[in-house]
């Protein structure tokens, strides 16, 4: 049980204000929050079953600076994505269409999601966990700790999608993703 509340306090801690729990605010912003909940819960799913993957069976991680590089650029995409749009309705959350709409919408946050924190402190810090202690608790703990933080950013975002002028809300979606990407792309290329 240690090892589960541990993974839980130390991942929710690293991941608030990291940039995957604001991009989660900011796909909430321009998409159903039931989506983005969906990927991100996705998203993280993944992250910290490879996380826990790595840490107990080699505790080595993956090239860095490539996947955030990647994670960058898919950043700056979105950023972009959500500029084009000169319609101020753009940024308004949209509804999930047909069956495959919808988990399109979910797929590619769940995407963003598990490039953006590919080497990210939270997998790190997972795997660390992971390779000192008990596997499946540290599982749970990461799991619930880095998907609680991002279901937060999803509320956020759903709540000033809400309350503010929909253009103002497509264009702070955008500088969000753009700033997210821009810092992470310095960062590596440095």
């Amino acid at each position: 049980m240690q090892d589960l509340l541990t993974a839980f306090g130390v991942v929710f801690v690293a991941e608030l204000g990291d940039k995957t729990q604001l991009a989660a605010a900011g796909f909430a912003t321009r998409y159903q929050a039931r989506l983005v909940a969906a990927g991100v819960v996705v998203g993280y799913v993944a992250v910290s079953s490879i996380s826990v993957l790595i840490g107990a069976v080699a505790g080595a991680a993956f090239p860095t600076r490539a996947v955030n590089i990647a994670a960058a650029l898919v950043f700056i995409i979105v950023g972009f994505a959500t500029l084009r749009a000169g319609d101020p309705d753009a940024g308004a959350p949209k509804p999930p269409g047909s069956g495959r709409a919808a988990v399109g919408v979910a797929g590619s946050i769940a995407l963003a999601i598990v490039l953006a924190e590919l080497g990210d402190k939270t997998m790190l810090a997972t795997i660390s966990l992971a390779a000192s202690g008990e596997t499946v608790a540290t599982w749970i703990g990461a799991t619930a700790g880095i998907t609680s933080a991002g279901l937060l950013g999803v509320v956020f975002g759903d709540a000033i999608a809400r309350r503010m002028p929909l253009q103002v809300v497509r264009l702070g979606a955008a500088a969000l993703f753009l700033s997210i990407g821009l810092l992470v792309l310095t960062v590596e290329l440095r």
